[in-house]
């Protein structure tokens, strides 16, 4: 998962793992079966919960002590972004990345588009970059719904987080003076949509919208946004990463939501290439073997691995589509304590008549407590996670999930790409920070700190002569 703003930790010391384990033994003492007897604690679904349903409530902040209170914050921060305020989830409402560098405001949230899946400030010689409306995931790699179009993704910021990200932009020099980091408080929240139509609904029980796309182009074999063209289109929520900064846990907290009808959710540790299932899903047909699935395949870095790969611009289709498996339902959490998190919070939204009680956390992966520290976090990455060490959500970080993954390293988690050495090794390397661990620090910024919003298509004569010009 080695890209230009995703760089894979590999080989870190067992000494740095076993003294972050020392420095807190009270958490990584417990065990399984005590974590879980007492999950969820008492009165969070009736009392905790619908504190973070208030049009005033702010994301959760309080230093976590166990498994159960680190997947129960992230479930708390996932009812804050989905609350409905005007119409609309409270995460619409929040900043994006092109608010970045432009001076444009947020678009309404009542009537109308809703959402914004189209970057405002395009860059035609470098793509739009992972952020406001992403054709590809974080590893470069482009999932195509049932349809034959692309999954989208947005990213959107609440103030704190924000206002930080734009003091440190890597393109006003912010990054490399590094004046601040960010706070408790901050959170950001990552969304994946099916664009709907083409023969396909939306899947029941999912939040739709309308929204923005942009209209793709073929060039020389490149698809990519054609310009600010775009297009209005009706779109499914189909995963939510939640991420907030807690006490103590300056590395945030990394937690994720998929719809229950995208894919298969396998126990974990469970998949095997040869194993399927007998239901559709939105993005799984009945009977495709799980080494069929999750099988990388557009990519902005390389030509399609599969012969009579195709786009037409014309329908805007993408062919042929992809199946997909949630490879590990609770990402390796040793603590039992998802599910009964997950059944007392949609307990509580159903009771709600929420919508979002049809969205299934997967999991909550951390560091240990205050160890997010220079020069020490300069080490750190997906093996010292916590918690759902093998965490990935099958809409966002399809192609990378364990076991499947050829990067070597024991588990594959967020802090695989969001920790300090994010920008480090770029042809022209930036610093390690602790604010690293965003990505939308290069917004606006060379397009070597950015993942490429596009894709290769096979090199026909034609599009071979054409780039062989340039």
């Amino acid at each position: 998962m080695k890209n230009s703003t995703c760089s894979t930790q590999l080989g870190f010391s067992a000494i740095i793992g076993m003294a972050l384990a020392l420095a807190t033994p009270g958490l990584y003492a417990q065990s399984a079966s005590a974590s879980a007897a007492s999950c969820p604690t008492q009165n969070w679904a009736t009392k905790v919960l619908p504190t973070f349903n208030q049009a005033t409530a702010q994301v959760p902040t309080a230093a976590p002590q166990s498994f159960c209170e680190f997947h129960q914050t992230t479930y708390e921060s996932f009812v804050w972004a989905t609350t409905m305020i005007n119409g609309a989830p409270r995460f619409l409402s929040l900043k994006t990345s092109d608010q970045l560098v432009t001076a444009i405001p947020s678009i309404k949230k009542t009537g109308g588009v809703t959402l914004n899946l189209a970057s405002r400030n395009f860059a035609p010689k470098s793509g739009k970059s992972e952020g406001a409306g992403a054709i590809v995931e974080a590893d470069g790699n482009m999932l195509v719904g049932p349809n034959g179009y692309p999954i989208y993704a947005s990213v959107h910021m609440n103030d704190s987080y924000f206002n930080t990200a734009k003091n440190n932009l890597i393109v006003n020099g912010g990054y490399q003076k590094n004046t601040d980091n960010f706070k408790v408080g901050a959170a950001v929240f990552k969304a994946t949509w099916l664009r709907l139509g083409n023969g396909v609904n939306a899947p029941v029980g999912s939040f739709t919208t309308k929204a923005n796309v942009p209209v793709l182009v073929n060039k020389n074999g490149v698809v990519q946004p054609d310009g600010d063209k775009t297009v209005v289109v009706d779109v499914a929520l189909l995963g939510l990463h939640v991420v907030e900064l807690t006490k103590e846990h300056p590395e945030f907290l990394w937690g994720t939501f998929e719809h229950k009808l995208n894919a298969p959710m396998l126990p974990d540790g469970t998949f095997s290439t040869g194993g399927s299932s007998p239901n559709n899903f939105t993005l799984y047909k009945a009977g495709t073997l799980f080494g069929q699935s999750n099988i990388a395949n557009l990519s902005n870095s390389n030509p399609p691995k599969i012969s009579g790969t195709s786009f037409d611009a014309y329908t805007q289709i993408f062919s042929p589509t992809m199946n997909v498996v949630l490879n590990n339902a609770t990402g390796g959490d040793p603590s039992g304590t998802i599910p009964l998190v997950n059944t007392a919070g949609q307990q509580y939204l159903a009771g709600q008549s929420s919508v979002f009680a049809n969205y299934v956390m997967i999991g909550t992966v951390w560091f240990a407590p205050n160890a997010f520290v220079m020069p020490a976090a300069q080490n750190m990455g997906a093996e010292q996670g916590v918690g759902s060490v093998n965490l990935a959500n099958s809409t966002a970080e399809t192609f990378v999930q364990m076991p499947q993954n050829s990067f070597g390293q024991t588990v594959n988690n967020c802090f695989s790409c969001h920790n300090t050495n994010s920008y480090t090794f770029q042809p022209t390397p930036l610093t390690a920070r602790l604010i690293a661990t965003s990505h939308v620090l290069p917004q606006g910024a060379a397009a070597m700190y950015t993942v490429p919003n596009q894709v290769r298509l096979p090199l026909t004569p034609l599009t071979a002569a054409a780039a062989a010009k340039k």
